[in-house]
């Protein structure tokens, strides 16, 4: 019988991922997620489908569950293939975890960027031959939609096949809270995330470059791009007002979605107070970039293809069942045992979350009113001095930069 007591999901906006493990949860397909006025995704409850059986509010880890795990070993690791390390967004090991799962005939689950009606939508998919990977790997610094993919997960979990979901700190949790019960065939990675900006403030900003350089259509976007070595370098390709396919590299602060991202100016509300951003990780296995390595692991520089050309990546072990998957990766990885401490020295989001800047809400208000096109002139008016510094800086020898950011980190 249905209650006729309203289901509130969340007080404020502050209170919900967008994990989507309600929307996965209800037995009548009664909620779906909706963009806001900033195109950040929030369930909707349709009140003639909802029955009132409160699945939806129980499922919900963001609001209810305190992560216990911490971490037990944490690494500096490298992909032994140079060819998935080099597409990879630091030092592949993701592809490593992945490679291994696929091998003993699992499947994985990850954010890929594809083109959906001349947009590129992140969401999350399931892949299970070595064929696929490339569409899992890299970075993404925009919020993938989970869509149905936990009610996926689940259906091979239960038909025994081994399952890799990585994700978002938070979405790694509502995954957990949905299944209900632990498995021993889920292997779950969560990323060092700094927060996320939405898919719709992504896409329009590709249409404003688009707009502004005349091509036809952007066919893909690479957040990290390792033509000119590891770091925050994007790529774009597209097909050009002549039809021919083309790729456009910039350093991330010569563009202005990549230096709001950097800023911290552009991620969803609770991104400022996420409870993730701790050392209790819901993962299994957190990985992320190993910045500032070169400080502190000096001996491993240049040996057994730790290359801080080619990216470098930390990995951390939160519970046990992690900890022993890291142990049969020796065929798929390079690792080296480190510390906790140090790997969060550069990935601040090992303690805390992201500072919300007073900048914030005026610049999500400027889009909401203005479009892409009041954002782009605001970084042109307001990063001007810093665009010129970043372009004088990007021309310097990759070698002397180096000297220079070795210098800074001590």
């Amino acid at each position: 019988m249905k209650d006729n007591k309203e289901i509130v999901l969340f007080e404020s906006k502050d209170q919900c991922c967008a994990c989507g493990a309600c929307m996965n949860v209800c037995p009548k397909q009664a909620i779906r997620m909706e963009e806001d006025k900033y195109g950040f995704l929030y369930p909707r409850i349709d009140s003639d489908k909802c029955i009132g059986c409160g699945a939806c509010k129980r499922v919900c880890a963001y609001q209810q569950v305190e992560e216990k795990n911490s971490p037990l070993i944490s690494y500096a690791a490298v992909n032994c293939s140079n060819d998935q390390k080099t597409v990879s967004a630091s030092g592949g090991i993701f592809a490593a975890f992945a490679t291994k799962i696929i091998d003993d005939g699992g499947v994985v689950f990850g954010c890929a960027l594809e083109e959906v009606h001349d947009s590129l939508i992140p969401h999350h998919i399931a892949i299970d031959s070595i064929s696929e990977l490339g569409r899992l790997q890299g970075s993404k610094y925009v919020q993938s939609s989970t869509e149905f993919s936990f009610s996926q997960a689940r259906k091979y979990l239960d038909e025994g096949r081994k399952v890799l979901y990585s994700g978002t700190p938070c979405q790694i949790a509502g995954l957990k809270s949905y299944l209900g019960k632990a498995y021993d065939n889920l292997i779950l990675v969560d990323l060092i995330c700094h927060g996320v900006p939405s898919a719709k403030f992504f896409n329009d900003y590709l249409n404003a470059v688009k707009n502004r350089r005349h091509y036809r259509k952007i066919t893909n976007y690479s957040f990290r791009d390792k033509k000119k070595g590891w770091g925050m370098n994007f790529r774009i390709d597209a097909i050009d007002a002549n039809g021919k396919s083309i790729s456009f590299y910039n350093p991330a602060r010569l563009a202005s979605y990549n230096t709001l991202f950097l800023d911290g100016l552009t991620y969803r509300d609770n991104c400022y107070n996420c409870k993730y951003a701790s050392k209790k990780r819901p993962g299994d296995i957190t990985i992320g970039d190993y910045w500032g390595i070169a400080n502190e692991h000096p001996e491993l520089i240049n040996k057994n293809g730790f290359d801080e050309r080619y990216g470098i990546s930390c990995l951390i072990a939160n519970t046990e069942k992690g900890k022993s998957f890291c142990n049969e990766l020796d065929e798929y990885l390079e690792k080296v045992e480190s510390q906790y401490s140090k790997i969060a020295k550069r990935n601040k989001q090992l303690n805390k979350p992201s500072e919300r800047s007073p900048k914030r809400d005026n610049i999500m208000n400027i889009y909401a009113e203005k479009g892409y096109e009041g954002i782009e002139a605001l970084y042109r008016k307001k990063y001007r001095k810093q665009r010129i510094v970043h372009f004088v800086y990007n021309k310097i020898p990759r070698s002397i930069r180096n000297v220079i950011k070795k210098y800074k980190d001590q």
